[in-house]
């Protein structure tokens, strides 16, 4: 049987496919580990907000509860804009690329990740006042910050979106072109 792209194209698919699975694990296993056990993830790696504010042995069950929720959420947003991602790859594999499902599942992707990086930003501040709530008045600290990387998670989310405005049009095009036939 000859190679044609079509053959070609299937296992990369299922290669990437096989990425988003390993991601969303490696995306969501670490948050899990941090703050079910601190001591050994210690090893791995350290929290540096929490360890810059008294460390996980400090916190009170509440705290650890909020704090795995703020650390988590995040997570859990990109993992399903990941997770959203996969019946468009499914389409791909059908060769449906033009298709309005596709669209929105690109939309569907790109509004996750947007979320996330509002998440993201906003989860470092939800997470000081978490560890800092048991201080006393006067000590308890409200941070803000913008980071490089808060705004870089904002390149994927706009890529999503730019692809699906890309579908969108090759299908108006595709449909004209259809009609003049």
């Amino acid at each position: 049987m000859p190679k044609t792209a079509e053959n070609r194209r299937i296992p990369s698919l299922i290669a990437l496919r096989w990425l988003i699975y390993i991601s969303i694990i490696v995306v969501i296993a670490p948050i899990l580990w941090m703050w079910l056990d601190p001591n050994s993830y210690s090893y791995l790696d350290t929290n540096v907000l929490v360890e810059k504010y008294g460390g996980f042995e400090r916190l009170e069950p509440w705290q650890r509860v909020l704090g795995f929720i703020v650390t988590l959420i995040p997570g859990l947003l990109f993992s399903m804009a990941l997770w959203s991602l996969l019946p468009l790859i499914r389409s791909a594999e059908s060769g449906n690329w033009f298709n309005i499902s596709s669209e929105h599942y690109c939309i569907k992707a790109g509004k996750l990740l947007l979320w996330h990086a509002f998440a993201n930003w906003i989860s470092q501040t939800l997470l000081v006042l978490v560890l800092t709530a048991n201080n006393s008045p006067g000590e308890r600290i409200l941070m803000m910050a913008v980071r490089s990387g808060d705004l870089l998670g904002l390149i994927p989310a706009l890529m999503a979106l730019a692809i699906a405005h890309m579908m969108r049009v090759g299908r108006e095009q595709r449909e004209e072109l259809n009609e003049i036939v």
